[in-house]
């Protein structure tokens, strides 16, 4: 069964078990999920509202992005598995294997981009969240607040996972792209972050 069609009970089992899957990268889409779900909760609560009937808009276009977005980030989580069990093949291999070698950096590439994709994802969460700051029910401040710390989280969890895939990496120019790319959306979705909280007032 896969992560978008488990049970939350059934997910926490597998995730503590002894096994390579799921695991950080998972965690990282699974908490994207949360984020965007929570956040349409704000929304919710806050649409058909009198005083908040200028964004009815706003709110309708956030609910079918985060909507959207929550989907994406388990799709993501899945394949965060599908991609480590591939480079955990790889590990099992000798290491002067010719087709370990020749599948070594590919292989941690595309492990890699599934939590850089997430991680993109998580600041695409963020936006959408600022865009909310003082336009959703005040009652449900602490909520915004909470999603958008859970979407950073999202997108720390998706460093970690890309940073331990690039640093085994041998190519010295995609291992700095990547790092790169890491380094600037994790910036960015703190920044984003902190600024939410902050607004929130909580």
């Amino acid at each position: 069964m896969t992560i978008p069609q488990q049970t939350v009970s059934a997910f926490l089992a597998e995730l503590s078990s002894k096994k390579p899957t799921p695991g950080g990268g998972a965690v990282a889409g699974v908490l994207s999920a949360l984020s965007s779900s929570l956040a349409n909760m704000v929304i919710a609560y806050s649409t058909g509202k009198a005083s908040l009937a200028e964004h009815k808009q706003l709110h309708t276009d956030s609910t079918v992005f985060l909507e959207s977005a929550a989907t994406e980030a388990l799709v993501l989580a899945e394949a965060d598995a599908e991609a480590y069990q591939k480079v955990n093949a790889l590990w099992k291999m000798p290491e002067d294997d010719e087709s370990r070698i020749a599948k070594w950096d590919a292989t941690l590439a595309d492990a890699t981009m599934i939590p850089i994709k997430t991680m993109e994802l998580s600041e695409r969460i963020l936006i959408t969240l600022e865009t909310l700051i003082g336009k959703t029910n005040a009652m449900l401040s602490s909520d915004l607040a909470i999603a958008a710390v859970t979407a950073e989280a999202a997108a720390r969890a998706g460093f970690y996972t890309a940073q331990i895939n690039i640093n085994q990496m041998n190519c010295d120019e995609s291992k700095q792209a990547l790092d790169a790319r890491c380094k600037s959306l994790d910036a960015s979705c703190k920044e984003k972050a902190a600024n939410i909280e902050a607004s929130c007032g909580v």
